[in-house]
């Protein structure tokens, strides 16, 4: 791997860690509506039927509720301080394809400033889910509102594999994992 190529990866890593500055925000560096917006996948709106991972012997959703919980949680979780790499790709459909975006990251001042607040869940079809997120640093919304994707496996809800490719992309970088 080229020097250039690695800085860019590392780059790449750096802006899911959120690089973006609380003075950019959603400001004009993402375009025209001065936010990038991720895509939204198909929902149907119908409610969630609750579901159990036979072979792992993980419930993943009891109840419409429960899978709210679920992934409130997941999306909290990774973006707590406190959570490690490994724990943070666990949380993330094809996480170990994310590593290096992951474990950057944790490296990051910025992680430990970050919060996440989760908004409008909507279970669709059978395992995924579409829902809203701000991020802040120090209290200040710096990606707000923006739609993001959940998809339940059979450990449980995970963000979705798009939405990682959505925050890298708002950070101006590009992972292998989402070409």
């Amino acid at each position: 791997m080229s020097r250039r190529h690695r800085v860019a990866r590392i780059a790449a890593a750096g802006g899911i860690a959120l690089t973006l500055t609380a003075a950019t925000g959603c400001g004009n560096f993402f375009g025209p509506d001065n936010c990038y917006v991720l895509p939204a996948a198909e929902t149907s709106g119908a409610a969630e039927k609750s579901a159990t991972a036979a072979d792992a012997g993980v419930a993943v959703a009891d109840s419409p509720a429960a899978a709210n919980a679920a992934i409130v949680g997941a999306y909290t979780t990774f973006f707590a301080p406190a959570t490690s790499t490994a724990d943070r790709i666990a949380l993330v459909e094809r996480g170990a394809d994310f590593e290096t975006e992951i474990s950057g990251m944790a490296n990051h001042i910025r992680t430990a400033l970050t919060t996440v607040e989760i908004t409008d869940v909507v279970l669709g079809r059978p395992g995924k889910a579409e829902l809203r997120f701000t991020l802040s640093i120090s209290g200040s919304p710096v990606v707000d509102g923006q739609v993001g994707h959940a998809v339940r496996e059979a450990d449980g809800w995970k963000i979705a594999a798009t939405t990682m490719c959505g925050l890298v992309a708002i950070s101006g970088g590009v992972s292998q994992a989402c070409a």
